[in-house]
């Protein structure tokens, strides 16, 4: 008998061993060192909040709205919005956020600052200035309050909303 095989062997003495029981441990164990590796890559590539996984932008039909924003947030921490806007120049440009973003999100920071702003029970209309080129760019810091899947819509009066579906950790 060679040395392997006697290696993985049961023995009695001088303790009991169940080789079988040892071998299925060591599958779990390197399962489970595979599993970690996994995960810590995940949230180096930004699986968990910022990163290349998490940060995408999505514009509505016409291409006069370009949302910028991550796809993974952490409950109750900063979390920025880029909002691209193509307008008709000389005209004020009026936005509408709506959905969960007015129930679920608090407005840190705005900028620039609107006109007028209007809200009403679950969205807000923010109307900037008229610019000569139509084009705009709008800053929101933001802070989800709770963990979950939050849908929310950003539209420009008269155009289609940009749905946004963001995962929030707690």
């Amino acid at each position: 008998m060679d040395k392997t095989t006697d290696e993985y062997r049961s023995r009695h003495y001088p303790i009991q061993e169940d080789m079988r029981a040892q071998r299925v441990e060591w599958v779990l164990q390197r399962s489970g060192n595979w599993l970690l590796y996994v995960i810590v890559v995940i949230a180096l590539l930004g699986g968990f909040s910022d990163g290349w996984l998490s940060e995408t932008s999505k514009a509505n039909a016409q291409g006069t709205l370009t949302v910028e924003y991550q796809r993974f947030l952490r409950s109750e921490s900063d979390e920025p919005f880029t909002l691209r806007i193509k307008g008709e120049p000389d005209k004020p440009v009026t936005v509408r956020l709506a959905g969960d973003f007015m129930d679920k999100f608090v407005i840190q920071t705005l900028r620039p600052q609107p006109l007028v702003t209007h809200s009403s029970t679950h969205e807000i209309s923010l109307t900037f200035p008229a610019t000569k080129t139509g084009e705009h760019a709008v800053w929101l810091m933001t802070q989800p309050q709770t963990a979950g899947l939050f849908t929310s819509q950003i539209a420009l009066e008269g155009a289609d909303a940009v749905t946004l579906k963001q995962w929030v950790y707690p």
